[in-house]
């Protein structure tokens, strides 16, 4: 078993909601200097006539730009681990130029990563959800509220193009505040949440590939000094239930537990267009409250999504991966006739 961390946890990625008065408290504005480069770098690759897949890290590169996404890089794989980026033009470009951009800022913190089987590496947070059809099981298509989890990379980002009327509150939550209160509260937990849970993979895995990790998913990793964690309760739960076996009550304590301090922890705002946040996926929990669309198209809510990974910065465990993906990487790797998991996985959300 993996070593299990005892000490209480001071560094800034161990915040509470106390540390923060507002949401400026973890934003950088972007200056007329960092926009007029991104713009700059918008013009260069339309010209070239790149798609979103062309575009490298070189092609946003620039000197008005660099050192300053080098230094929010760092902030968030060694500070707070979470970035608010504000100020980029959503309002006087296309959802197809800044889709450019957005990547375009991706591309200095780290390699683009499949978020689904259907291979969508820039994912578009809307809902999808047809009037009389049932809500897929992947969140980032429908308008439903979403429980604190982490996402399938090193690096998660969220870009506001357009907000809901109302709703869509964002909400995120420190991982290693919620380890130091179960170390200082409840240390029995620790072990259950070493250990982990197998990991349903609602058939977006590889055909011949297990439809459930034939290893524990940790929830709480440690490797080299750095503790990670790894959540997504309504996907460890679609296994139990497959598997026809029920938590016990000790891991149902510990789960429910661990939830109890991630709310208690958490601390929320909205964003508005032209935000786009930024967090480190294995320090840092995130969640969404539901949210309303207005009317018509230019009403309709529309998030961008990066998942990345950030090679050689900080490690991972093995057993933290949930898909057998190529050489390692995470994410969902794209499958042939691949599709995002169905309703059919959102009947087990509720099941303990």
């Amino acid at each position: 078993m993996m070593p299990i961390a005892t000490q209480k946890f001071t560094y800034p990625q161990a915040w509470t909601a106390a540390d923060f008065d507002s949401l400026e408290a973890i934003s950088y504005h972007l200056s007329a200097a960092h926009v007029a480069a991104l713009e700059h770098c918008l013009a260069q690759v339309k010209r070239a006539g790149l798609t979103l897949a062309d575009i490298k890290a070189e092609h946003f590169r620039h000197q008005d730009l660099d050192g300053d996404l080098a230094a929010l890089l760092e902030e968030l794989m060694f500070g707070r681990g979470l970035v608010v980026l504000r100020g980029l033009p959503a309002a006087r470009y296309s959802a197809e130029d800044m889709a450019l951009m957005y990547w375009g800022i991706g591309t200095q913190f780290g390699v683009a990563l499949s978020q689904s089987a259907t291979g969508d590496v820039l994912g578009h947070v809307v809902d999808r959800t047809k009037p009389g059809e049932e809500e897929e099981a992947r969140g980032y298509t429908s308008s439903r509220e979403l429980r604190l989890h982490t996402d399938l990379a090193q690096v998660a980002g969220l870009f506001c193009y357009r907000p809901a009327a109302s709703g869509g509150v964002s909400v995120v939550a420190s991982a290693l505040a919620i380890h130091n209160q179960i170390a200082a509260e409840h240390p029995e937990y620790l072990p259950i949440l070493y250990k982990g849970f197998p990991y349903h993979r609602r058939g977006e895995g590889a055909p011949d590939a297990d439809p459930i990790t034939p290893h524990n998913v940790p929830v709480f990793s440690n490797l080299n000094g750095n503790t990670s964690v790894f959540y997504v309760r309504e996907v460890l739960q679609n296994a139990i239930a497959e598997r026809g076996e029920t938590l016990t009550a000790q891991e149902l304590a510990a789960l429910d537990y661990f939830d109890a301090c991630a709310r208690q922890n958490s601390f929320r705002f909205r964003l508005q267009q032209g935000d786009a946040l930024f967090m480190n996926n294995r320090t840092a929990l995130h969640a969404r409250t539901k949210f309303v669309n207005g009317e018509g198209a230019e009403g309709r809510r529309h998030l961008m999504r990066l998942w990345l990974d950030v090679p050689d910065m900080r490690p991972d465990v093995k057993e933290i991966q949930v898909y057998d993906n190529e050489a390692g990487r995470s994410g969902i790797d794209r499958q042939a006739k691949g599709r995002r998991a169905g309703a059919e996985y959102r009947t087990m959300e509720k099941l303990k």
